[in-house]
C-alpha cells in the first residue's frame, strides 16, 4: 500500500555506501559508528556483518583500549547472501537475536545494558564477496540449464558436456543478480530507521574508444566492485583513497542527502563522527520508513499483471475452442500438420521423445485411430 504523510519534517537516515581499495578505512569507518551516541546519548549497537572473513578482528583491541563496550557490538561472519538477508531483516523487525554458546545452547544476545541486543546500526562489509557468489550459483545454475536443454535435444554425452562447459550467465541472469542486490539494498534503505553502512572494493572502469583510429579499452575511472547500481540507492556514497602524502582521505560521490559535506567535497580521515550533528538533529522527528522491500513491490504488480493476462488468456482459450472443431481423421492430421509447422527447431527434436514414451508412431499419417491422433495433437500443442 502506498504511503502518504502531511508535509512535516522527518528523521534524516544515515545510509553510507564506501568503496575504494584495500587499506582505505572502510572497515574502520564503519566501526567508528561504536563512538557515536544515539539520539538519547546512549552509545550505538551495531550489527557488523562481515563477508571478507575477520577484516575487523584487529581493530577490536583498539576499540576497547578507547573504552568502547564491546557487548554493544555484534559480529556475524557470512559470505552466503541468504544469510546476510536473513540477519539484516531480524535486526529491522528487533526480533531477539541468538548465539550458540560454548555448550552448543543457544543462547540470548544481550546489550551492554543487559538488555536484548538491539541494533541501531547495520553493516555489511564487503558486499562484493556476496555479488561474487551470486554470481558464481548463477553461473552453475546457467551450466545445468544448458546441459539439461543438450540433454532434452538428444545430444551426444560429448556434446551435453561441451554446452555445460561452455555455458555462461544470460542476460536474464545479470538481471536477476541485479535485482537480487537491489533487492537487499532497498530493504536496508527504505525499510528501516536504522543507520547503514555497507562497503564495496572498487575496479576499474574500462570502455571502448577510438584511440589513432583503433578502438581501445580505455581506463575511465574507479567504480564499485559489486551489484551493478548498487550505490544509487544510498544517502551518502564515499570514495576512500590513499592520498600522495600517504594520508587516507574520501571523496563526497554524486550526493551527501544529509547536506553535512557538499557533492565533490575531499574528506580528511573519513568518519561517520562527522555525522553526529545528524542524528543529534533527529531527536522527536517522525520516522519516515516504507516497509515494502522491491521483491513485495513487484510482486503487488506482478499479480495485477497476471491476473489481467489470466483472464485474456481465458478468452482466448475460449474462441479457440470454439474456432477449431477437430472430428474426423483428417481434421486431427491437418491439426497435426499446422502445430507442427509452427514449433521451433528445439520444439521438433524434444517433440520425438514424447512420441516415444508414449507409444505413438512417429509419423501421424500412419495412424487411423482418433483417440490416438488425439493423443498426438496434445502433445504438440502443450
Amino acid at each position: 500500500m502506498a504511503k502518504a504523510k502531511r508535509g512535516s519534517t522527518v528523521k534524516k537516515g544515515l545510509k553510507f555506501f564506501v568503496y575504494g581499495e584495500q587499506g582505505t578505512w572502510k572497515s574502520s569507518f564503519a566501526l567508528d559508528f561504536m563512538k557515536m551516541k544515539s539520539e538519547e546519548g546512549k552509545p550505538l549497537r551495531v550489527l557488523y556483518i562481515d563477508c571478507e572473513a575477520g577484516s575487523v578482528d584487529n581493530y577490536l583491541e583498539d576499540l576497547e583500549a578507547q573504552g568502547i563496550n564491546l557487548d554493544n557490538l555484534l559480529l556475524v561472519y557470512t559470505t552466503n547472501y541468504t544469510e546476510v538477508e536473513e540477519w539484516v531483516k531480524k535486526a529491522i523487525n528487533d526480533e531477539d537475536l541468538y548465539i550458540e554458546n560454548e555448550d552448543g545452547e543457544m543462547e540470548l544476545i544481550l546489550d551492554a545494558d543487559g538488555n536484548p541486543f538491539r541494533a541501531d546500526v547495520i553493516v555489511v562489509d564487503g558486499i562484493t564477496v556476496i555479488f561474487d557468489n551470486v554470481k558464481f550459483a548463477a553461473i552453475n545454475v546457467s551450466e545445468k540449464r544448458a546441459k539439461l536443454k543438450a540433454k532434452a535435444q538428444e545430444k551426444t554425452a560429448l556434446e551435453q558436456f561441451v554446452a555445460e562447459a561452455t555455458a555462461g550467465l544470460e542476460f536474464r541472469d545479470h538481471d536477476k543478480i541485479k535485482m537480487k542486490g537491489k533487492n537487499l539494498l532497498r530493504l536496508l534503505i527504505t525499510g528501516t530507521d536504522k543507520y547503514v553502512v555497507v562497503t564495496s572494493r572498487e575496479k576499474t572502469k574500462k570502455v571502448m574508444q577510438n584511440v589513432d583510429g583503433k578502438m581501445t579499452l580505455v581506463e575511465v575511472g574507479k567504480v564499485p566492485d559489486c551489484f551493478e547500481g548498487a550505490e544509487y540507492e544510498f544517502y551518502t556514497v564515499l570514495r576512500h583513497f590513499e592520498d600522495e602524502d600517504g594520508s587516507i582521505k574520501a571523496q563526497v560521490m554524486r550526493k551527501d542527502r544529509t547536506k553535512v559535506f557538499q557533492q565533490n567535497e575531499i574528506i580528511d580521515a573519513p568518519t561517520p563522527l562527522y555525522w553526529q550533528c545528524v542524528i543529534d538533529g533527529n531527536k522527536g522527528k517522525k520516522s519516515n520508513v516504507v516497509k515494502d522491500s522491491i521483491e513485495e513491490s513487484v510482486k503487488k504488480d506482478e499479480d495485477v499483471l497476471a491476473k489481467g493476462i489470466h483472464e485474456v488468456t481465458k478468452e482466448d482459450v475460449s474462441v479457440e475452442k470454439q474456432e477449431v472443431k477437430l472430428e474426423t481423421v483428417e481434421d486431427y492430421r491437418n491439426a497435426i500438420k499446422e502445430g507442427i509447422d509452427k514449433l521451433s527447431a528445439v520444439k521438433k527434436k524434444a517433440l520425438r521423445p514424447k512420441l516415444t514414451k508414449a507409444g505413438l508412431p512417429l509419423d501421424y499419417n500412419k495412424i487411423d485411430d482418433i483417440e490416438q491422433l488425439k493423443e498426438f495433437y496434445e502433445l504438440v500443442i502443450e
